[in-house]
């Protein structure tokens, strides 16, 4: 019974460590787009479906861009854009909107540029289709995970696992 509620204790301290060094959540003022897939396994025409938040309310073009990365894609603006395949999805009241977005990624990935507001210019975006893998955002390596919360994590394991060692034999030492 002592090492459950030892493990326990543990496990709980893990909990609190993890949730203290956990970084704050940010307010944000810019508005968001993910698709699902964030990745196509090969070149060639793929349906994205884009969710977007904080959009303004209303409509919201979506364009198939010469991007594949979203430095290239904010650095060639709508010039580098397909306006003639123009797609047109509504953001609510709340400035959420879902829409499927058919478009042919290239080799190294495609983007999809998105407009909103008066003139499709007040407010500006995107979301990028990597192929094979998915596109990292804007200053961030494609790590994949978060290696600071695997380290805490990992830490927490350890500690753990000594606790209920060191507890176990401290009780053979005493029998």
């Amino acid at each position: 019974m002592k090492r459950f509620k030892l493990l326990v204790a543990a496990l709980g301290v893990s909990l609190v460590a993890m949730l203290a060094l956990a970084p704050t959540a940010q307010a944000q003022d810019t508005p968001t787009a993910i698709g699902d897939p964030l990745f196509v396994e090969a070149a060639g025409e793929a349906t994205i479906s884009l969710t977007g938040s904080g959009w303004i309310a209303g409509p919201v073009a979506l364009v198939p861009c010469n991007a594949a990365t979203y430095e290239a894609l904010a650095a060639g603006g709508a010039e580098d854009c397909d306006t003639a395949s123009l797609t047109l999805a509504t953001a609510d009241a709340d400035g959420n909107f879902t829409a499927d977005f058919t478009l042919t990624v290239a080799e190294g990935g495609t983007c999809i540029g998105i407009g909103g507001g008066a003139g499709f210019t007040e407010q500006g975006g995107g979301f990028c289709v990597g192929v094979g893998a998915p596109v990292p955002p804007p200053g961030q390596p494609n790590t994949g995970a978060e290696s600071g919360m695997i380290a805490v994590i990992g830490i927490a394991v350890l500690a753990a696992g000594a606790l209920v060692v060191g507890m176990t034999r401290r009780r053979a030492f005493v029998s």
